[in-house]
């Protein structure tokens, strides 16, 4: 993972292959007041298709699956105290910060749940489609 420094903020880029083959999730400690929390920006893990791509047999990424569901386990695995998500009702932040609850420290593994769970149903319903 590379870094990215800006004055005393260090933002690690994190390789997360997924809805689109060069995606990067970010993360970065933010402390005010004395207090620090571990920020996550998770790129996309919904895993979609055009109707004509298949994760399974697409011969430009013959590891397409494989990066993804490494993907998927590295965004399981940051320390996660606030996710922001490419489309916020992944990760339910308008609604978190609606409640004044931003932090939720198990919500990179919730969203890696439900990303596992989307991409099982797309490669099921990709074998049940195979001539």
């Amino acid at each position: 993972a590379g870094h990215v420094r800006v004055g005393p903020l260090d933002i690690q880029a994190h390789a997360t292959p997924g809805h689109t083959p060069g995606s990067t999730s970010w993360t970065w400690r933010s402390c005010q007041g004395g207090k620090c929390v571990d920020i996550v920006y998770a790129d996309s893990l919904t895993a979609l298709t055009n109707g004509t791509y298949r994760y399974t047999d697409a011969p430009e990424h013959p590891h397409r699956v494989e990066d993804f569901r490494k993907s998927i386990a590295t965004v399981a695995a940051l320390p996660c105290g606030i996710l922001i998500t490419t489309h916020p009702d992944a990760s339910d932040v308008l609604e978190r910060a609606a409640r004044g609850k931003l932090e939720d420290p198990g919500a990179c593994r919730v969203l890696a749940a439900h990303a596992n769970e989307r991409l099982d149903a797309l490669l099921a319903k990709e074998a049940a489609e195979s001539p």
